[in-house]
């Protein structure tokens, strides 16, 4: 059965909302079985499932370091603009 059409490299619209929820970890039980199962089989969905971790993972990543202080109190207030 041909789950998608292989010229396209968008997911399935109808699997986007699953995909995210199953990437971001907030996927269970029926929901998250459906997404992995459909990604398996459907290559533009897997390629979308894989990115969405991937940068949802560097995200967190990104996150968790700790940040220059300094560097956000300036951003913030805007020192760094130019008049």
């Amino acid at each position: 059965m041909k789950l998608h059409d292989s010229r396209n490299t968008e997911p399935c619209r109808h699997m986007e909302n699953f995909l995210q929820h199953e990437a971001d970890g907030t996927a269970s039980g029926l929901a998250k079985w459906y997404a992995v199962a459909h990604a398996a089989r459907c290559a533009p969905c897997g390629s979308f499932l894989k990115t969405l971790r991937m940068n949802i993972g560097l995200l967190r990543a990104a996150r968790s370091r700790d940040t220059d202080q300094d560097a956000i109190a300036r951003l913030e207030h805007g020192e760094w603009r130019r008049p």
